[in-house]
């Protein structure tokens, strides 16, 4: 079946699509370097994966960049594929050494080669659909992130977040995150719209760049009734797919052109000579310095700061004035339990207004309605994880901007995790023991 839709009698299989010509052969081999997606092949049954690192026209052969490369391995055969315009192509080449160097003939040619067995569609860019991936609770490799498209069969996302669960450390996505085969414990999909939130286990296809990082998982345990949801959402979706046509002369043409009506603008980077590595990513641009935050304004007839301190104000006596309510910031505690662990913050003297979610659809309308800047939850509401709250909260675009804290005394590891995986990484221990200090940690954080 060819991708995205049923098989036509009056048209050729996609998998019949052959490029031949050198001119589309470098083209399609320079767009692979210029998204740095990587090359895929076997040698000796162990999954290898290349990045281009620039074209050799003399020997007729690109640079690639490898793991375990050895002299042993000069003139071998293999068969490369590589992911392209949402489906997969392979070719035929000969790993060589150059100059003790790594390096892949140029093919004669490219052929379709779409892996798939299963209908899939991707998501728009409105669908947010968040994906949890955890090699194992508490153990293992874990990645967060956006799905981009899926099959009845498995998912696809791109990565946001990947993190050792053991010690909770943030990692560099790379090939090795989830080695090919690789079981994984747990794999949550929060409702591909029309089905509801899934948990499940899968397995790990590849880790590979598109651009951005990216993760694909079998998903081998999906219920039948999970898998109808599936398909009902993908079939009215269904692409027929298009073969693009490259062509290198005609991309230096235009680029050539570029060049002299803007002599200022530099090009984008080709895989044409041997300076043309892929350059570093740029750096991000410095964010917006943080707005000074409110905090309890000193007793009447204190004198007046003629600047600010550079360090954290000293506690307030235990006679300090009461804060104007106008002055004082919005914080939403979700549940009333948490409010009875910080009585402290109905105090007259509190710089916080707290605003008390007490069912989910409470906490919901508070949020719209109120816009509150920081919330505080505890380990379980209604009887249930917080987790589940504090994903409907991320899924509904509610926890942009706003300081969440996860207040406990006895937080599991699993739920820890799996708060950090949705970018829920404050923190705080029960009993409070100094509310002065639990102020100054909610102002300055």
């Amino acid at each position: 079946m060819p991708l995205f839709s049923r098989k036509n009698k009056n048209k050729p299989s996609s998998d019949e699509i052959i490029i031949t010509q050198e001119d589309e052969i470098i083209a399609y081999i320079d767009e692979v370097f210029r998204k740095r997606l990587s090359l895929q092949f076997v040698i000796k049954g162990k999954q290898i994966s290349a990045n281009i690192l620039f074209m050799d026209p003399k020997n007729k052969a690109m640079r690639v960049q490898m793991d375990g490369y050895a002299q042993g391995m000069h003139g071998l055969d293999v068969m490369v594929g590589f992911p392209l315009d949402r489906t997969w192509w392979s070719f035929k080449s000969k790993l060589v050494g150059i100059q003790d160097k790594p390096h892949l003939l140029i093919p004669k040619a490219i052929k379709h080669n779409e892996r798939r067995k299963h209908a899939r569609t991707s998501f728009t860019a409105r669908e947010q659909v968040k994906v949890t991936v955890m090699e194992g609770l508490g153990n293992g490799n874990g990645v967060f992130g956006m799905a981009t498209d899926v099959s009845t069969g498995g998912i696809c996302l791109s990565i946001d977040k990947a993190m050792l669960l053991n010690s909770e450390k943030e990692i560099p996505p790379s090939p090795t995150l989830f080695k090919p085969g690789l079981k994984l414990g747990y794999v949550k999909i929060n409702r591909v719209p029309g089905t509801q939130a899934i948990e499940t286990s899968g397995i790990a296809k590849r880790v590979f760049r598109d651009g951005k990082w990216r993760c694909a998982i079998e998903l081998d345990k999906l219920s039948k009734a999970d898998r109808a949801s599936f398909a009902r959402f993908i079939e009215p979706r269904q692409l027929e797919f298009k073969f693009v046509k490259r062509s290198m002369k005609k991309r230096e043409e235009i680029e050539a052109r570029r060049a002299e009506g803007s002599p200022s603008m530099s090009g984008r980077p080709s895989a044409g000579s041997p300076s043309s590595a892929p350059s570093a990513p740029s750096a991000p641009s410095a964010p917006p310095a943080p707005k000074p935050s409110a905090s309890a304004p000193p007793p009447p007839g204190a004198p007046a700061a003629t600047a600010p301190p550079k360090a954290a104000a000293a506690p307030p006596p235990p006679s300090a004035a009461p804060v104007p309510a106008a002055e004082k910031v919005k914080l939403l505690v979700i549940g009333n339990e948490l409010l009875n662990e910080l009585p402290f913050l109905e105090d007259a003297d509190c710089p916080f207004q707290p605003l008390i979610g007490s069912t989910p659809v409470n906490v919901i309308r508070l949020l719209t309605e109120q816009n509150p800047p920081i919330v505080l939850c505890g380990s379980e509401f209604k009887g249930r994880s917080s987790v589940v709250v504090l994903e409907r909260i991320t899924n509904m675009g509610m926890a942009e901007n706003r300081k969440i804290y996860v207040c406990s005394k006895d937080l599991q590891s699993k739920d820890r995790i799996k708060f950090m995986m949705m970018k829920i990484d404050r923190f705080i221990g029960l009993p409070v023991r100094d509310k002065q200090v639990f102020f100054n940690r909610l102002n300055e954080d």
